[in-house]
């Protein structure tokens, strides 16, 4: 069972309930943070921005605690989606907030189990955060919360920075997830 086995079957189950959920859930594969240092396999964003990082059978899991210090930067959710070879590994290495799923190959195809479902991650941080705004998003944050007066040539570092020094956490991590659900061109 490779990568796009157990990413088809996350879709099936998991986003499609999401999507159920929320039908103006976005999802986005590949998804770049902190400036494109680290991706996760796929996002879903809605009222929370859940990240799933996916380990088949091929995979290690010798990048997970490197993985793991970046995800909890950005995500309010993080689920590991693992081959069952990894479980008994993953159980002692993730973080109690994250969740974590086991795909298994059946003759009918994936198979995932829920060991646990992703809490809360209280460790979201907003500097890493707002650098997932393009330069024009972070000028209509500030503009719809009353601080983008005068900053219209400032460079997206500075206004970054004014950003996290105004704004409320919650207001961060709520208007950085309506920017991303709605973005037009990703790429």
């Amino acid at each position: 069972m490779n990568e796009a086995q157990i990413k088809a079957a996350l879709y099936q189950s998991e986003l499609a309930r999401l999507c159920m959920q929320d039908p103006s859930t976005r999802v986005v594969e590949e998804f770049c943070i902190l400036g494109g240092k680290v991706r996760v396999d796929v996002s879903a964003i809605n009222g929370q921005l859940h990240g799933y990082e996916i380990k088949s059978a091929a995979d290690n899991l010798d990048r997970l605690p490197r993985q793991q210090k970046y995800y909890n930067k950005i995500f309010d959710r993080i689920t590991l989606v693992a081959d069952e070879k990894h479980v008994v590994h993953a159980v002692k290495i993730v973080p109690p907030f994250w969740g974590l799923i086991a795909a298994r190959s059946t003759a009918d195809g994936v198979v995932l189990n829920e060991i646990w479902p992703a809490r809360q991650n209280f460790d979201v941080d907003a500097n890493a955060l707002v650098q997932l705004l393009w330069r024009d998003e972070v000028l209509s944050v500030l503009r719809v919360n009353g601080i983008g007066r005068g900053l219209s040539q400032k460079s997206r570092k500075y206004l970054w920075k004014v950003m996290t020094s105004k704004l409320e956490l919650p207001i961060i991590q709520s208007s950085v997830r309506n920017c991303l659900k709605y973005r037009i061109d990703w790429r």
